[in-house]
């Protein structure tokens, strides 16, 4: 009778846990239910979920990509979104939920008949590796010689000093990794976002493609890829598109360059965004065929900002 009882109120738990969190998976449903990706968006913009949480925000990247396969992606991330709340919702907990659970388990179901609780679990352990050492034969006739009196204290003092390693290897990875809370994080993050180097000169858009021809004929061709980019920032920022900020990244500048009401509609500079993302900050340079797509471009946004400096 009593595992019925426990059983029951087992039951009813899940169901209240349940039937609270139903929200997100009923959200994941109707979504994928709908065939077209905007009318899907649509749909998913009206419900409370979008309202100020990080759906909100994927929804947003969706709307604000332009090429097909960015816009995919954003759908693509909006559904994981979708499917991990709906998996883990029935693993969740609402407020209040837990007291409520705590209160029902204190009910004489849910004890058991026997409950032994160890205050010293290294003794047990002990105890576990003592009885490693007897013999598992059933020839009681044998009498079995206990292990030597050292070997415990060995293994204590092992254990101790593991215990310690493990210690002092997280305060080292605490002191000397430039974590992004740490000020040497905030640093070195400055230091690689902005799009000129600590110290580092601005020169002009002719300097820079001068200064490119001089890293070509000496092989650096990452360096070379680099000036031609900035280059091409300064002809945007020369042509009133968006302004040129040396602090800011690449991708910063990208978004004020999309959102421009004076940039061409051909003028597009994402591609070679992403090619400078590989090449400055992947080290991923092969030859000087390599620079060629960042003076191709360079040429081109001279070609279509003419006449608008």
């Amino acid at each position: 009778m009593k595992n019925f009882l426990r059983a029951v109120a087992s039951f009813v738990f899940l169901i209240f846990v349940i039937s609270v969190h139903a929200d997100w998976t009923k959200l994941n449903e109707e979504f994928r239910k709908i065939s077209n990706h905007d009318d899907a968006v649509a749909q998913l913009e009206e419900s409370e979920k979008a309202n100020g949480s990080d759906l909100s925000d994927l929804i947003e990247e969706y709307h604000s990509s332009t090429a097909k396969k960015d816009k995919d992606s954003a759908f693509e991330s909006i559904e994981h979104y979708l499917s991990a709340n709906a998996l883990s919702e029935n693993f969740k907990v609402s407020p209040g939920a837990d007291s409520r659970a705590k209160e029902i388990k204190k009910n004489p179901i849910y004890k058991t008949e026997k409950e032994v609780i160890s205050s010293n679990w290294i003794q047990k352990l002990f105890d576990r590796l003592r009885n490693a050492f007897k013999s598992n034969s059933k020839e009681e006739s044998k009498p079995q010689s206990p292990p030597p009196g050292w070997v415990f204290p060995l293994i204590q003092g092992l254990f101790i000093v593991f215990c310690v390693a493990i210690v002092a290897l997280i305060i080292f990875l605490l002191v000397k990794i430039p974590w992004s809370w740490t000020a040497a994080g905030r640093s070195k993050r400055v230091k690689r976002g902005g799009m000129l180097e600590a110290g580092e000169e601005l020169l002009t858009e002719d300097e820079y493609l001068l200064e490119a021809d001089r890293l070509v004929a000496e092989g650096k061709y990452r360096e070379a890829c680099r000036a031609l980019y900035l280059a091409s920032l300064l002809r945007i920022d020369k042509s009133r598109i968006a302004r040129f900020e040396s602090t800011q990244t690449n991708w910063e500048h990208l978004r004020r360059i999309e959102t421009s009401r004076t940039r061409p509609e051909q003028l597009q500079f994402r591609p070679v965004t992403k090619a400078f993302d590989h090449v400055w900050y992947g080290y991923r340079v092969r030859s000087a065929d390599d620079v060629a797509i960042f003076r191709e471009t360079y040429v081109s946004i001279k070609v279509l900002t003419e006449g608008m400096a």
